[in-house]
């Protein structure tokens, strides 16, 4: 009964394993918590690897001595689900990066060639009469580059350089054949409506880091879940191997009675029928050491897979030899303050008050875009004339020839169904997640209360099942007295 009791005192709560499952986490050094640098992705063990420090292996691999701490690092490190949760976290980096990449500015650099000629329908050609149709020819090169940034406050920021070369033949009215006009322009378009303000533009960064705190929420969830089952196979492996040497000690008392009854019966004071009884019981306790030898390798096979030991050719065939014994140290548990420890540590609570902030930020974005889009743009441009590339650009930043300009510009959706539509059900998905919390915390407290209730029944089953066990050995000792002098038979 103490093995019973130790399994179940576990089960207080799920969140007595958090710091258990995080200081396994933190010696394993292969997640970064809190960090949004892009990680260093690591590969999955081999499952053919050796067996970590601390695990003693038998001769010629034919045995396993395990403790429980060794039991839970090895399956943390090794689990298949726990790594497929630390690639998650490190894939929810990358969304990061990706959500604050669109303010990285951007460059376009744009090149063109015209060559054109066409008929002139004039008498008059380059300022002389002619009675032939001669062609007008304008050959013109076009360099543009552009820079361009994306800012927090959502407006949009440029600055262009353009060049253009021109000739024409004829020209008769140009100053200059040919002639290069550059101009450089500096411009802002900012929103004013919709798609403005810092909080729009940079939410998404927020929920993607909201995403990197879940999916930690979620690695610290699969972390216990683990160490929780870990603790549950080592225990149950720890109980199939005490059944084992109860039903080895049974059989050989069940031997013994056989060889007593035999005795007996050659001296006359014992009927023969005792001793087929007696070798019934024999019979009855081999089967039992069978089905105990079956449990123990079911278990062994149970906690190797969740260390994903189960194929590895080392270590799959060697028994497990658990080094750790359940102990029984009553302690007291207050509700109240158990109940809040779940509340502050719970981490699927964490995940599910992130969604609930994530939806609330989703449902001020969509209130955001029901709004007209009204975009102010401001700017100034240098141009610049020359009969070359040089004297174009001493023109152009000579500021001898500035333009500015303004521009204000009003986009109204008639009916805006599709904005309402969306707006509509981010609240409804912001009530969606403010009631799954609601309901989470309601269920750890159900869960605490219960398992609070558990351990302190457990206690009281223990001391009375100490208790029964005290008076059944006295009781066990009296009927062998009682069967030596002949006042009882093998059946009492």
């Amino acid at each position: 009964m103490t093995i019973t009791t130790s399994y179940k005192r576990k089960s207080i709560l799920r969140s007595a394993y958090l710091p258990i499952a995080l200081c396994m986490v933190l010696y394993l050094g292969s997640v970064s918590f809190g960090s949004e640098s892009n990680p260093t992705v690591q590969k999955p063990l081999a499952t053919s690897q050796t067996p970590p420090s601390g695990i003693e292996m038998g001769l010629n691999m034919k045995f396993l001595s395990l403790s429980l701490k060794d039991s839970i690092v090895y399956a943390l490190r090794n689990n298949f689900d726990i790594e497929i949760s630390k690639l998650t976290s490190n894939i929810k980096d990358y969304e990061i990066t990706v959500q604050k990449s669109k303010y990285d500015p951007t460059l376009e650099l744009e090149g063109t060639i015209e060559n054109d000629e066409t008929p002139i329908n004039s008498k008059l050609v380059g300022g002389l009469e002619t009675t032939s149709i001669n062609p007008f020819i304008e050959k013109g090169k076009t360099a543009n580059a552009v820079i361009q940034s994306l800012i927090p406050t959502g407006a949009t920021v440029s600055l262009e350089y353009n060049i253009f070369r021109d000739f024409l033949n004829p020209s008769p009215f140009s100053l200059l054949n040919p002639s290069y006009e550059n101009y450089v322009e500096a411009k802002i378009t900012q929103p004013l409506l919709k798609g403005a303000g810092w909080f729009y533009n940079r939410s998404l960064i927020y929920i993607a880091r909201n995403n990197k705190k879940i999916s930690l929420a979620q690695f610290k969830s699969k972390a216990i879940e683990v160490s929780d089952t870990v603790q549950v196979a080592y225990w149950n492996l720890v109980k199939a191997i005490e059944d084992l040497k109860v039903a080895n000690k049974s059989k050989e008392r069940a031997e013994d009675l056989l060889k007593k009854n035999k005795i007996q019966v050659e001296t006359g004071t014992l009927a023969p029928i005792e001793i087929i009884d007696a070798e019934a019981g024999v019979a009855s306790r081999v089967e039992a050491i069978i089905s105990a030898e079956n449990a123990v390798k079911d278990k062994e096979d149970e906690l190797k897979k969740i260390m994903n030991f189960a194929d590895t050719d080392i270590i799959s065939d060697a028994a497990v030899i658990p080094t750790d014994k359940p102990d029984f140290e009553p302690k007291r548990v207050e509700l109240k303050e158990t109940i809040k420890i779940a509340m502050r540590k719970r981490p699927e609570l964490l995940e599910l008050q992130l969604k609930t902030e994530n939806a609330d930020m989703q449902t001020r974005r969509r209130k955001n875009e029901l709004y007209p889009a009204l975009d102010f743009t401001a700017g100034m441009r240098y141009t610049g004339l020359g009969e070359d590339l040089e004297d174009a650009n001493d023109s152009t930043f000579s500021e001898e020839f500035q333009g500015e300009f303004f521009t204000l510009a009003l986009e109204i959706p008639l009916g805006n169904r599709s904005a309402r539509s969306k707006y509509n059900k981010s609240k409804l998905k912001k009530q969606q997640a403010s009631l799954n919390v609601k309901k989470k915390e309601l269920d750890i407290v159900v869960e605490v209360r219960k398992s609070v209730r558990q351990v302190l029944t457990n206690i009281e089953r223990v001391n009375a099942t100490r208790k029964a066990r005290e008076l059944a050995q006295k009781r066990l000792e009296v009927e062998e007295k009682k069967y030596r002098v002949g006042r009882s038979t093998s059946l009492e």
